[in-house]
């Protein structure tokens, strides 16, 4: 009998296992189709610091934390891009490009090993609350096929958000077991939390609050075992530490050093006649974030569980379908949030990135409702559901993928011809540049005197350039530098001394061609990176031998009855 039970389990695995890669396929090649991807000036600048990353290991050299290839041309070679946007995670879409010769090979497989994971994730939160297959698959299709997802990653091509998107299902898992006494919980979250800091700054701090309100409902309703979960929550700390500790020190040793141009703030609101707008065109151009939308069907899903609240006792998903329905109608204008604008809620810049709470705690409300709603509800009218909510999503980004680039838009095509091209010469961001910077740069730009200055050779750790002047005259090299890092410089074999505070590199041209030089050295981070990977490396290899052990004595017990 076990044995039976064993076969069917087995094969119910594999079928589940191809389902998650047909969705993930589908997720992943409408924003392919027709050989090239529409790309944002956000994707070119996440893809251009990954190419920076991916030509350090190609060189078989641990990445720096300035970026000296593929920098946006409105920035400048030396810009910290690797220091205060984390690239751990986005190992995903760097390894690829060590592996495919043909870079829109390598992005399409990283889009997919995207969706795979956000899928799993998921996945592992749903099961973990319910064993109901349709209520777990119908949650699924709710967090990866809403328009909002889409639109973080095809439209805005947000690959940060994108990742910590895939990740924060488990957040809630490793909060949930913690709160449930399971004492391998604290590996959940420490492991999410430490990943989320090497991916997306923004949506960690969404994360650590969330573990501050979970604390506070201990100490008001779970006395009782606070000791024993404030231990498993210092002891995920510990563990997100130790994961993140490269980004962690890059971050404070840049900020405590250097006075940094942040990127911008403000509370952009949803606006209630543009998000209805892109809700009945079906749309996920980002054309503004006050627009951004979840897709029809899901919108009338959040409203029809909201509602549907008021008229039952059910406590399993009565709070997650009320907290959906009221934190979504509070991300819009009709709140006053100007008022606030300088508050510390201005760094989420828009609020439609919030978006992320209504659909997670909507997919565990749906799922709770099909679980345990008294009278069964039709599996044909749940998987019209389902097919209803994917046809949507996938026909707004086809819509998207055809039709939004151009004139008007920050939108262009991008395929194996014109990638790196398109890469190297778009203007895209010129954030984390120390303050003032455009008030020193007179003879700086990069598009500025190519007829004087030009690169000759550039890799991740060091740039050459070559320099013709009629006269001797002392010249600024269009490279930034920052307090705290190393460098290197000679002009003409002569080293070159920089002052503390400089942030342009300041040399004397003579007469004639003259060869400028600028080295990055290895700085103390390198040996925090070798932390970080080996400790992620040892937390995998411990949380599979721990699910083979429990696999393993689960095993024995079915046998021993």
């Amino acid at each position: 009998m076990f044995q039976l039970i064993k076969i069917k389990q087995k094969y119910n695995y594999i079928f589940e296992f191809l389902i998650l890669i047909c969705m993930s396929f589908i997720s992943t090649y409408f924003a392919f189709s027709g050989h090239f991807f529409n790309i944002s000036h956000d994707g070119v600048y996440h893809l251009g610091r990954f190419l920076n990353v991916a030509d350090s290991f190609r060189n078989l050299n641990f990445p720096e934390v300035v970026n000296l290839t593929h920098v946006s041309i409105n920035s400048y070679p030396g810009v910290a891009t690797n220091s205060f946007y984390p690239w751990l995670t986005g190992i995903i879409f760097i390894i690829p490009n060590l592996l495919f010769s043909n870079p829109m090979w390598a992005l399409f497989f990283s889009f997919f090993i995207l969706n795979i994971f956000t899928i799993i994730s998921i996945n592992s939160l749903l099961s973990y609350l319910t064993s109901n297959r349709l209520a777990v698959f119908t949650g699924i299709v709710i967090y990866q096929f809403n328009n909002y997802h889409f639109i973080d990653l095809y439209s805005r091509v947000a690959i940060g958000e994108s990742i910590a998107y895939a990740l924060f299902p488990i957040v809630l898992l490793g909060i949930i077991k913690i709160n449930y006494s399971d004492k391998f919980g604290f590996l959940l979250l420490g492991l999410s939390m430490g990943l989320l800091v090497n991916t997306h700054i923004l949506t960690f701090l969404y994360a650590v609050f969330i573990v501050i309100l979970f604390i506070i409902y201990l100490f008001l309703f779970d006395r009782k075992h606070l000791l024993d979960k404030l231990i498993q929550i210092i002891k995920s700390s510990i563990v997100a530490i130790f994961l993140g500790m490269y980004t962690i020190y890059n971050l404070v040793h840049m900020i405590t050093n250097n006075h940094i141009e942040e990127p911008f703030k403000s509370i952009i609101a949803l606006s209630p006649s543009g998000v209805f707008m892109s809700t009945i065109n079906n749309e996920i151009g980002e054309h503004g974030a006050q627009n951004w939308s979840m897709g029809l069907p899901v919108t009338l899903l959040v409203i029809f569980l909201g509602t549907y609240c008021l008229v039952t006792k059910s406590n399993y998903w009565k709070m997650y379908g009320s907290f959906s329905i009221l934190f979504y109608f509070s991300l819009f204008t009709w709140i006053p949030y100007d008022l606030i604008k300088d508050s510390l809620l201005a760094n989420v810049q828009f609020l439609g990135r919030l978006l992320i709470f209504v659909l997670i705690s909507l997919s565990i409300g749906v799922s709770y409702l099909i679980t345990f709603r008294k009278k069964n509800i039709k599996v044909s009218l749940i998987f019209g559901l389902n097919v209803v909510i994917i046809i949507f999503s996938l026909s707004a980004l086809y819509n998207y993928h055809y039709n939004y680039f151009g004139p008007g838009t920050t939108h262009s095509k991008i395929n194996s011809e014109n990638y790196y091209g398109m890469i190297n010469n778009t203007g895209t961001f010129a954030d984390y540049l120390p303050k003032n910077i455009k008030k020193n740069n007179s003879n700086t730009k990069q598009n500025d005197n190519k007829k004087i200055l030009k690169i000759v050779n550039s890799s991740p750790k060091e740039i050459t350039y070559s320099a013709y002047s009629a006269k001797n005259v002392d010249y600024q090299i269009p490279f930034i530098t920052y307090r705290g890092l190393n460098y290197v410089i000679s002009s003409n074999g002569q080293k070159v001394y920089m002052s503390g505070n400089a942030k342009f590199i300041k040399v004397r041209l003579h007469r004639g061609q003259n060869k400028i030089i600028i080295k990055v050295r290895h700085n103390n981070s390198v040996y925090l990176l070798v932390v970080s990977m080996i400790s992620f490396i040892i937390l995998v290899i411990y949380m599979v031998f721990i699910k083979f052990k429990l696999i393993h004595e689960q095993s024995l017990i079915h046998r021993l009855t």
